[in-house]
């Protein structure tokens, strides 16, 4: 197989992905680029459904085993300030050994990657074990509304997930759950020459806020997936005059847990509001679009695969197959569509190209080393799984 030119292709078409912006909710163009490229390449069958998810099926040789399916998402996130890029954001540009660009590690770098890989396979007049379905999902980055379509729509066995979010061509076995809710103290707003006439929220929010990160980190940690941790986001009042005391004040609290649940995330918020000063009344309210079951006392569901899953031992060796060395095992700091997915039964891991760390950054970059490896691990898992 000649790799050289493989790769030089996959950074050709993850160019023209990034050169092709997709914001959550505008990614029909893109869309429309990946099932011109699926079909280029000699994809048995390529389709879209009604949530614009696109995808690409390679007919594998034995056709009554479950799919092996690579799966990742067309959006990405804002570019922010451009004036913290060193190129801009969407000109895809090469620098020395790194592609950069808004998306280039999350997620179009990895997307590459993994429509390459059956290429890969139909270029050498080979097919893949069993069949192999590309899942190019919509709006991950604002809850997953692709992801969840394709999961409560899908009607063929499903043997694996492998998920295209960089994980630096480790094998990610899953990632905590994430919960989101808006804390509001409710005090009574007066003349800012006058505090002491009304009960200003602020300071019950600044107490609670104290007290936060302690609490959290004596919580349990998840053996493999790590540590709960609470990240407070945006703050907001009610008031935009800078000489009036708010009625209101309040904070999203940012929760990723593998081992609380809802309701006890609920009940240590309850217990640090009301040791506030002032003892404010105190409302909670889910961040919209990210509402969890209501009442759940089970701990919070990103996606999680033991590592002495047989998949896990499967996966490893073929990726290994390809590469010539075993991929570490790890896991996600970060949530994906994965928690979609498990609540259905689909097993998933993680594998791509790219660090973590560079996702939603300015200056975001993959390293063409790293697609390089990426694609002769996929092409192992295609061949071997």
């Amino acid at each position: 197989m000649d790799w050289d030119t493989l790769l030089a292709d996959c950074i050709d078409f993850a160019q023209r992905l990034i050169r092709t912006p997709s914001m959550p909710g505008q990614e029909a163009a893109l869309a429309a680029l990946v099932a011109d490229e699926l079909r280029a390449l000699g994809y048995d069958e390529v389709w879209g459904d009604a949530a614009g998810n696109v995808y690409g099926r390679i007919h594998g040789a034995d056709r009554a085993l479950p799919a092996l399916v690579l799966n990742t998402h067309l959006d990405h996130v804002d570019p922010g300030d451009l004036s913290l890029w060193p190129t801009p954001p969407f000109a895809a540009e090469i620098v020395g050994d790194r592609l950069v660009g808004r998306g280039a590690c999350d997620i179009k770098g990895p997307l590459a990657a993994q429509v390459y890989a059956g290429a890969a396979l139909r270029r050498a007049g080979q097919r893949p074990r069993r069949d192999v379905v590309f899942c190019g999902v919509t709006q991950e980055e604002v809850g997953g509304a692709g992801a969840i379509y394709w999961a409560e729509h899908l009607d063929y066995p499903v043997e694996l997930i492998v998920l295209g979010e960089p994980s630096g061509n480790t094998l990610a076995l899953g990632h905590r759950g994430i919960l989101e809710l808006w804390l509001t103290f409710h005090g009574r707003s007066v003349h800012a020459s006058a505090p002491e006439r009304g009960q200003n929220p602020n300071y019950a929010l600044a107490a609670f806020l104290m007290q936060l990160e302690a609490a959290v980190a004596a919580l349990p940690s998840h053996p493999v997936l790590g540590p709960t941790s609470v990240a407070p986001t945006i703050v907001q009042v009610d008031t935009t005059s800078g000489n009036v005391t708010p009625a209101w004040t309040r904070v999203l609290l940012d929760f990723r847990t593998a081992t609380e649940s809802v309701d006890s995330l609920r009940a240590l918020i309850d217990r640090l509001a009301g040791d506030a000063p002032g003892k404010l009344r105190h409302t909670l309210s889910y961040a919209e679009g990210l509402e969890p079951l209501a009442g759940s006392a089970a701990p919070l569901a990103g996606y999680y695969t033991p590592p002495d899953s047989p998949l896990v031992t499967r996966a490893a060796a073929a990726i290994a197959a390809g590469t010539g060395r075993a991929p570490e095992l790890t896991c996600y700091r970060f949530a994906t569509d994965g928690r979609h997915f498990a609540p259905h039964g689909l097993p998933v891991v993680g594998y791509a190209a790219g660090e973590e760390h560079m996702a939603h950054t300015a200056g975001e970059s993959i390293s063409l080393a790293q697609v390089g490896e990426n694609l002769r691990g996929l092409v192992g898992l295609l061949r071997e799984f």
